[in-house]
């Protein structure tokens, strides 16, 4: 798994002085249950994280880390290296002193700290996916899990975020690299928002989504998939569950010892005979032959690639390139989603025209209200010693 940009996150992050990752939990109870919700896909109830050692690996500015908080870990140490983020989860915790039991903060690059203890819960969520070193923070992750503990990652792949990187073709044609990081925003975000307005349950602040998503350029560094996830952790960690799940185990119980013990093959087979599912949330298909769906998926990965060029170069001929995979793209999809087939063609005429018209992408009728499944979360358990693999 290579990169062709050392950009990241964090550095972006650090330079402008933000920590886009905002959300509104005015309705702290319906934050609470969403991300119970997510946890219990994930095979963790909050009787399991009551009294254990959790860790967390960037947790930005901390919304997301107040429900683990309240789930009374007996310690919670949180690493986050983006100097705002941890300015914002110390004021967060102020606001809730009730959750402050057993929380250490520590300011930190997870690439410059290392654990020096054991955790039952390590949780690392959006961090994989923007940086160029993911099997260095896979390993220390490693490190840091005990033995028949729980890690959590998160996933994005170029199936789950196509509409994103349409969106983002968007964007990038209607401002200029050398207008200002406020001047991008405000030009994207009176583009995206009729977008974002129709997507159910988005708590995230806009301008924050359209900073992270649209202009950060490592965000059009290629993904880390479930497969290549699953690959770097087989050798010490089985998959445990997901969200969304995707995953069904037929095999008898009794039947699961020696050489036929391996959680992770029948996880990677159905992630690829479902992944068509990831690139519109609003339809659940049928399976379908793996080989297609790795077909779709390289097509994504040029086309991310393409877009990736064009950033980088600004060479019209990536965009020409780009926009015929968008093309072929909807074709593809087409045949299982109609729907979804419609959304990508509309959106392949907005880009073939000689210059983007923000008010006629704002007012998309179909491709607006595509929005791939984005981050997928993945629970693994680390093998206890002597337990096969």
């Amino acid at each position: 798994m290579t990169t062709t940009t050392t950009a990241s996150h964090l550095q972006f992050y650090a330079e402008h002085a933000i920590s886009p990752v905002r959300q509104d939990i005015s309705g702290l109870v319906r934050h609470f249950e969403r991300r119970e919700a997510l946890y219990r896909h994930l095979g963790i109830l909050p009787a399991f994280v009551r009294g254990c050692d959790v860790l967390e690996v960037g947790p930005g500015s901390g919304f997301n880390a107040l429900y683990t908080a309240w789930l009374r870990p007996r310690r919670y140490v949180l690493v986050e290296g983006n100097p705002t983020g941890i300015e914002h989860m110390r004021e967060l915790f102020a606001q809730n002193p009730e959750l402050t039991q057993g929380i250490e903060i520590v300011h930190s690059r997870i690439e410059d700290w290392e654990p020096e203890a054991q955790y039952d819960f390590v949780f690392c969520e959006g961090v994989l996916s923007g940086v160029p070193n993911p099997e260095e923070i896979l390993a220390t992750l490693t490190r840091a899990t005990v033995p028949g503990g729980v890690l959590v990652v998160t996933c994005v792949d170029h199936l789950s975020h196509f509409p994103e990187t349409v969106r983002r073709a968007f964007a990038q044609r209607v401002v200029h690299p050398s207008e200002s990081l406020e001047a991008k925003t405000a030009k994207i975000l009176s583009m995206m928002d009729p977008h974002l307005s129709s997507l159910p349950g988005m708590s995230r602040r806009h301008d924050d989504w359209v900073i992270d998503n649209l202009i950060h350029p490592a965000s059009i560094i290629p993904l880390v998939n479930i497969p290549e996830t699953i690959a770097i952790l087989a050798p010490q960690f089985d998959f445990y569950a997901a969200s969304p799940h995707f995953v069904a185990d037929w095999r008898w119980y009794k039947a699961i010892t020696g050489d036929t013990r391996d959680f992770n093959i029948p996880a990677l087979e159905q992630y690829w005979q479902v992944a068509h599912n990831l690139m519109d949330y609003r339809v659940v298909l049928p399976p379908r032959e793996m080989e297609a769906n790795q077909q779709l998926y390289e097509l994504c990965t040029r086309a991310r690639r393409a877009l990736e060029f064009y950033e980088r170069l600004r060479s019209e001929s990536y965009m020409i390139q780009f926009t015929d995979l968008v093309g072929e793209i909807g074709e593809d999809i087409a045949s299982v989603s109609s729907e979804t087939g419609k959304a990508l063609v509309e959106a392949h005429g907005l880009l073939a025209a000689a210059q983007v018209d923000p008010r006629a992408v704002a007012a998309a009728k179909r491709f607006s209200r595509l929005f791939g499944r984005g981050q997928q979360y993945i629970s693994f358990t680390r093998r206890a010693t002597g337990a096969g693999g």
